[in-house]
């Protein structure tokens, strides 16, 4: 599990402060540790990679690189990792910073929108 990738030990929780320098944005609500991807719930953000539309592409892209930001500049997250997996394979998981949710971060600057499951509105105009 994250743990021992982390070198922690396994029966620690799954939420972990972990430096965000480990943790590698994909875009705003997909992020990597090593060869682990895992989908950030709560939110969506607009696609980067096949998006439908070239508002959505530029979109995707400033959300992000503010997501990065965000991420980067804490220096240590509160990595949650959940119980399941997404239709792609991918662990489910939430950053905290600073206590505070990722999604609700990005959410707030609107660069997001709620989202917890089902099908996902448009991002083009």
């Amino acid at each position: 599990m994250l743990g021992s990738l982390l070198g922690l030990a396994p029966t620690q929780s799954p939420a972990e402060m972990i430096r965000a320098s480990t943790l590698y944005m994909i875009d705003g609500d997909t992020v990597a540790i090593g060869e682990l991807r895992y989908r950030l719930v709560g939110y969506d953000t607009p696609e980067t990679y096949r998006p439908r539309c070239s508002y959505e592409k530029a979109l995707g892209e400033a959300t992000t690189k503010r997501a990065r930001e965000l991420v980067y500049n804490a220096g240590m997250v509160e990595f949650i990792v959940l119980p399941g997996r997404d239709k792609y394979g991918r662990g489910l998981a939430r950053i905290l910073i600073r206590g505070k949710d990722l999604g609700r971060h990005l959410i707030g600057e609107r660069l997001a929108r709620p989202y917890n499951g089902g099908r996902r509105q448009s991002w083009c105009r």
